[in-house]
């Protein structure tokens, strides 16, 4: 069975808005499906019934995954776990903190990992806002194996991109699914030696003007536009 692109194109358009912002999804989603096509092992689903490409429910569960995660809201969560009281007394004893110094460190460590738990989610959106319109495709929705992003060069051939945050946050599985394949990695920021690792971007992705600059007026803009939206 062939790829049918025209049983996509009238399954994703039960999903579009007039949004600006969701302009040329479509398209993406359509090209991620033609992607998984070719490459059905990319395919990431927990359960043992797997969504096809090539039949009218499947595209539907993808679409729906596909578009839930591009609308779902990278504002940082409120904490929701409850900090480790022996945390505080080591502190006040190991490191002289009183015990007010300690309860505002604890508010302040609890939003500090909700702000970090989203950075790499607001990292892929600022790179889909700018690579969108030069005919690459965000991944989005958790469905496709170790790829962040994917477009065709001339020649027809995919080429597949790996986006991390921290050069430290690669696990074993991604890292083993790469092994013979030609996804290219980048990641933004070094772990040990601090640091934006922009001059380093893969040739796939130079050209374009992306910077930390750029990353910084966007995540301001858009968490802005977040909080205005979260709390109507």
């Amino acid at each position: 069975m062939s790829f049918d692109e025209e049983l996509v194109k009238k399954t994703v358009a039960e999903f579009l808005t007039d949004n600006p912002k969701e302009q040329g999804l479509d398209v993406a989603f359509i090209e991620i499906c033609r992607f998984l096509y070719d490459n059905p092992n990319r395919l990431s689903w927990r359960s043992k019934n797997k969504p096809s490409v090539t039949d009218k429910n499947g595209l539907k569960i993808l679409a729906e995954k596909f578009f839930n995660g591009f609308r779902r809201s990278d504002f940082p969560a409120e904490p929701g776990t409850i900090p480790d009281e022996m945390v505080s007394i080591v502190m006040q004893q190991a490191y002289g903190y009183s015990a007010e110094q300690c309860e505002k460190i604890k508010i302040e460590h609890q939003h500090s990992m909700c702000a970090e738990n989203c950075v790499g989610a607001l990292l892929e959106r600022y790179l889909d806002s700018v690579l969108r319109k030069q005919g690459w495709h965000w991944c989005c929705g958790d469905f496709i194996k170790a790829i962040d992003f994917i477009s065709k060069d001339k020649n027809g051939k995919w080429l597949v991109l790996q986006i991390k945050n921290r050069d430290n946050t690669e696990n074993s599985s991604s890292s083993a699914i790469r092994n013979g394949t030609e996804i290219q990695k980048w990641f933004r920021s070094f772990s040990k030696k601090g640091g934006t690792n922009w001059d380093n971007l893969p040739e796939l992705m130079q050209g374009y003007n992306l910077s930390e600059s750029g990353f910084v007026a966007f995540v301001e803009k858009y968490l802005k536009e977040e909080k205005a939206r979260l709390n109507n």
